[in-house]
């Protein structure tokens, strides 16, 4: 009542007036952990029409914990603090699990106060907990991948693996190299399958049968990631290094990611890991909430598997069972490039020069916008491609996110 009285007095106090409220506001939103850099922040979301939201970190917790793996033709839940130990798995395949989660990673060691705490990537945090669990000095056995790297794919939303090539551990005279990533892709690179002491063919039936328990465990909304491998004598690896111009400037690095882009590696299959990661709390409600009562469409962009994705979603009610079957509801991130292009034309006004930007292929966003509600094996510019397009169709739009990568749609 004393703030319509101050407006209706004084019309100059209407500006001071919504300045102090939306000051008291964004005050009482930083005592939830909440920090706004803007203070017309909160007015302008008021006005959204989408949300586009990453599944990692922000529909869901992050907090990575090894469900189910397959490995050596054997399904196995991780029901217990050792499975890992106690599931009947050649000592030699252990031991490959081990380096392929340990030396082809980013995530870090650190001690706390009493324990040894993994720092970094969720997922790899999520798979050395793993090992942890089965009382496994991972902090002593990371460090033996220090000097004794030779070249480092790191992971990128566009690759979707990670590779590393060094000097075994325990055999001075062999190289390994380590891949992990999304399984459509490693199995893909894989020709034997890892069975102890000898790698036999991958056959097509053995094939199937992997590709099948990856997608139950996908369906379950799991976090699907594929480990293998490939061992050589240190001549051959030199040998790759000379053939692909390591003496012409070409780095060890990028002579490997040929190489695995040329499928010239016999990669053995090691195993599949599916992660489990919980919904935030109340992110059901929230969902509910926006789509009901704000009339705001929410959008789910994930980097995952698209059956991950789609169960994820429909958990967080993003997605609903009636708009499963309906065209585009869920997109593979390369459909979505064919239908809108991989990249935005560049538009410069004549009249005041300035610049804009506006998809490749225009003609299908708009049913696209009508039914999309889940974007899986999405990249960065696929983000920034839903955007601009959703930014075209004179739509306001804001994204949640919580990696570097998505500066772009940001």
């Amino acid at each position: 009542m004393i703030v319509v009285l101050v407006v209706v007095a004084i019309p100059e106090g209407l500006p001071l007036t919504i300045g102090i409220s939306l000051a008291f506001s964004v005050k009482q939103m930083y005592q939830n952990k909440i920090l706004v850099r803007k203070l017309d922040a909160p007015e302008k979301l008021g006005q959204i029409d989408d949300l586009l939201c990453s599944k990692t970190g922000s529909v869901t917790t992050a907090q990575m914990k090894v469900a189910e793996f397959y490995c050596e033709s054997k399904p196995i839940k991780n029901t217990r603090k050792n499975t890992f130990l106690h599931c009947d798995l050649n000592p030699n395949t252990l031991d490959k699990i081990k380096s392929g989660i340990l030396y082809n990673c980013d995530a870090r060691v650190e001690m706390d106060a009493v324990n040894y705490v993994p720092i970094g990537n969720q997922t790899e945090v999520g798979l050395m907990k793993f090992l942890q669990d089965a009382d496994i000095p991972v902090h002593i056995l990371i460090q033996r991948k220090i000097d004794r790297i030779l070249a480092h794919i790191p992971f990128s939303s566009d690759k979707k693996f990670s590779a590393v090539a060094l000097h075994h551990p325990d055999k001075p005279s062999i190289v390994v190299i380590h891949i992990k990533g999304a399984p459509e892709i490693i199995v893909e690179l894989c020709k034997k399958m890892s069975a102890g002491t000898k790698d036999p063919e991958l056959q097509k039936d053995e094939r199937e049968t992997i590709n099948h328990q990856i997608d139950s465990m996908a369906l379950s909304g799991l976090r699907v990631i594929a480990f293998a491998s490939v061992e050589m004598e240190n001549d051959t690896w030199m040998n790759i290094l000379q053939q692909g111009g390591h003496q012409n400037g070409n780095s060890p690095s990028k002579i490997l990611e040929d190489e695995v882009y040329n499928r010239s590696l016999d990669f053995s299959f090691i195993a599949a890991f599916g992660l489990r990661d919980p919904l935030r709390q109340n992110v059901k409600s929230q969902v509910k909430f926006f789509r009901d009562e704000c009339k705001i469409t929410v959008r789910m962009v994930s980097g995952d598997h698209r059956s991950t994705a789609e169960a994820i979603a429909i958990k967080a009610g993003i997605l609903r069972k009636d708009e499963q079957r309906k065209p585009m509801a869920v997109l593979h991130g390369e459909e979505f490039r064919k239908m809108v292009g991989s990249e935005p034309r560049k538009i410069i006004s004549k009249e005041d020069g300035t610049v804009s930007y506006e998809l490749e292929k225009s003609d299908q966003i708009e049913e696209i916008a009508r039914h999309l509600r889940v974007l899986a094996r999405a990249t960065a510019k696929d983000k920034y491609l839903l955007t601009l397009g959703l930014k075209n169709l004179a739509k306001k739009v804001a994204v949640t996110a919580e990696g570097i990568n998505d500066c772009m749609a940001l």
